[in-house]
């Protein structure tokens, strides 16, 4: 016989394994993974477990200190927090971990989108809001955008949210459950 309380234990079920489904390392931190074309972690000799302990950087006003931007440029990205669509604040750390740790190399977006890092429940990506085929900009400054997002557009512990890759407002970076990539 069919009922409720089936449907519901079935239910219960299936969400319980897929919350246990998140790839965990040894540690039991989430596994950090890159998207396609980054740099592994090996290369940067790091490990999932290696970001998750990095915990969060310094203040963003003492990582931008002394930026200055072309009072020419034309702010074409607002940045934004949303609640629809987010990742756990330590595993969006982990993540600005990991494109922090290539620094000056470029995170590039060819096309319209695409996945920079996940990590647990959390995923960040680039757009390209550029009008062009393709945008790019520093690691670092990808990251510097995400770190954005987990300082302005945390609600307990969640953090969700879009903001210009530091110095190109032609590459929106994006903070969001990892199921919305």
């Amino acid at each position: 016989m069919f009922n409720k309380s089936t449907s519901f234990a079935a239910l219960l079920f299936a969400l319980t394994t897929a919350v246990l489904a998140v790839p965990a390392t040894a540690s039991g931190h989430p596994e950090v993974i890159p998207g396609p074309g980054m740099p592994t972690l090996a290369s940067l000799g790091l490990t999932s477990a290696d970001l998750h302990a990095m915990g969060p950087p310094p203040s963003l006003t003492e990582r931008t200190a002394g930026a200055e931007l072309d009072p020419e440029l034309k702010k074409r990205y607002n940045n934004a927090c949303q609640t629809y669509s987010t990742g756990g604040v330590n595993n969006v750390i982990a993540c600005f971990n990991y494109l922090n740790s290539i620094g000056g190399n470029a995170c590039g977006v060819n096309g319209y989108n695409t996945v920079f890092c996940k990590s647990g429940d959390a995923g960040v990506g680039g757009s390209n809001v550029s009008g062009g085929s393709s945008t790019s900009s520093s690691c670092r400054d990808v990251a510097t955008a995400v770190q954005w997002v987990f300082t302005n557009c945390n609600v307990g512990g969640s953090v969700g949210g879009s903001a210009a890759a530091n110095g190109n407002d032609g590459l929106a970076v994006n903070v969001d459950n990892v199921n919305w990539f």
